[in-house]
């Protein structure tokens, strides 16, 4: 039998090896976190690890996404090559990320629906990342919830939610459900042990997410999520007993889900707007992997979500990463000459979401970009950044698609409630990404719409919301209340929507 020796993170591992196993599923097996957007589909070429001894000879994909150098310096495609025999794998750097856990927190009343002593924990699942707290059942909410935070743990599975699907169809739900309830469980017994809390203590649990997230969780069939009638087995709002969800909890605790508005307008946004609640004719938008967006009419609520890709998210872009150490989040042209600033400082690892905005809007400022998205001809297809790391005109090609996508969103709800943007009283930003934006790169570039009044950061509202449902019985009635009532746009199905996607595919003209 021979033996795999898997290196990472300062650690070494190693594994037996009785028959051709791609690489991706050995870390999977050794519990080392790699990204893979396209979910194995050997697309985005971002689960590169370098790898020495009896492998598979490099594949076609393998050869297409790798440089010359980096198939010298023995870099592989996880996803494509395949250990054959005693072999030595290297992985320079897990997956990590600058995740955003606060955000408001608007008072109600009354005791919980877990009851008046003890504990509860909360948990926003996003799609890339993951956000836990700790909320006590006897304590006011105003001084803020202890959390812990990390990257989704079922990214090795896919960037965004028809990847998960996909991987379902094909592996089943029980290793993307694993994946979420050990890590969930992971970042509960973390937050009890920093606060010192026992927990036989702990009285509920309260997850909100998007749909497909929620469906994993309770491990669900989320297939119908993915295609027309686009039909979820549930939308929540329902109890279970914790008992075979966190073997580390009490079996007598709750877990409660909270409620969806459809099969794309998720707990998250129910909960979001349980945080932030909106004023007429005040927008709030979520922007991420799935964007949604909801806009406060006189005659009630009225949301959307479109599908944005993981973009934002750094996936799909050449340097692209997530937000967090290393990470250029901001860029500007300073005397013509291109000036980044990296995350923690240091060198440059790649470029997150908020880089490749700010990077943009400061080539469209110097005409260095036009509004097809086509780079100037000095850079031939790449704009250096520094430290080797590059925007490359594929990477605009990939903003302006999830730009158009929210934009062409924002354009549809307000088409429905006949209002200009220029008539909006307020805007709000909510999730990890959209805390971060630099508001006038993202209107620079057509994300968001050109208006007057304040954009607000609400942090992870969606978060917020679910540490509110968890501690008070009358809000978690309220998110129910709002799910049940909200109007739905359905994108997919609008002439309008169509139409406006194409035409916020142009950056704005100055």
């Amino acid at each position: 039998m021979a033996n795999v020796v898997i290196r990472y993170a300062g650690q070494r591992q190693s594994l037996p090896l009785d028959a051709p196993t791609l690489l991706s599923v050995l870390l999977d097996r050794a519990g080392v976190p790699l990204a893979k957007p396209c979910g194995g589909a050997h697309t985005c070429g971002k689960c590169k690890v370098r790898a020495y001894g009896a492998l598979s000879p490099l594949s076609q994909e393998e050869r297409r996404l790798l440089t010359i150098g980096e198939q010298l310096e023995n870099w592989r495609l996880a996803c494509a090559a395949e250990a054959v025999g005693d072999c030595t794998i290297e992985v320079g750097e897990t997956v990590s990320a600058q995740v955003q856990t606060s955000g408001r927190i608007s008072g109600w009343d009354g005791d919980s629906l877990f009851g008046t002593e003890g504990y509860a924990l909360a948990a926003d699942i996003g799609t890339t990342t993951v956000a836990a707290y700790l909320v006590s059942l006897s304590d006011p909410l105003s001084g803020g919830c202890p959390s812990a935070s990390g990257l989704n743990a079922q990214a090795p599975y896919g960037a965004d939610v028809i990847s998960r699907i996909a991987a379902v169809s094909q592996q089943g739900i029980s290793p993307l459900r694993g994946a979420i309830l050990r890590q969930l469980d992971g970042l509960f017994n973390h937050l009890l042990e920093g606060a010192r809390v026992p927990k036989q203590a702990v009285r509920g649990v309260v997850l909100t997410g998007n749909t497909t997230m929620l469906h994993l969780a309770a491990g669900l069939d989320p297939s119908g999520i993915a295609a027309a009638p686009y039909t979820p087995q549930s939308l929540f709002g329902v109890l279970y007993a914790a008992r075979g969800w966190f073997p580390s909890l009490p079996p007598t605790a709750q877990v409660y889900l909270a409620p969806c508005i459809s099969a794309y307008l998720g707990g998250d946004l129910t909960c979001a707007l349980l945080a932030s609640p909106l004023r007429q004719w005040e927008l709030l938008i979520d922007v991420g992997t799935n964007g949604e967006m909801a806009l406060m009419t006189p005659d009630g609520l009225l949301c959307c979500s479109t599908a944005a890709g993981p973009a934002f998210e750094g996936a799909g872009l050449r340097c692209g990463r997530t937000a967090g150490l290393g990470a250029i989040d901001r860029v500007s042209i300073r005397g013509g000459v291109l000036d980044c600033r990296v995350i923690g400082g240091g060198p440059a690892q790649g470029i997150c979401g908020t880089g490749a905005i700010h990077a943009i809007a400061a080539l469209l400022e110097a005409g260095l970009v036009d509004e097809t998205g086509l780079l100037d001809e000095r850079y031939e297809g790449e704009v250096p950044l520094r430290d080797g790391i590059v925007l490359t005109q594929q990477d605009v090609r990939q903003i302006q698609l999830a730009k158009a996508a929210i934009a062409a969103g924002v354009d549809t709800l307000l088409h429905h409630a006949g209002l200009a943007p220029a008539q909006l009283a307020g805007v709000g930003l909510a999730g990890g990404f959209g805390s971060y934006i630099d508001a006038a790169a993202a209107m620079r570039i057509g994300l968001l719409p050109r208006v007057s009044v304040p954009v607000v950061p609400l942090g992870n509202a969606a978060g917020m919301g679910a540490c509110l449902c968890a501690r008070s019985e009358p809000a978690l009635h309220e998110a129910e209340r709002i799910a049940q009532e909200a109007g739905v746009v359905e994108l997919a199905s609008d002439p309008f929507f169509n139409e406006r996607y194409i035409e916020q595919m142009l950056f704005p003209l100055p």
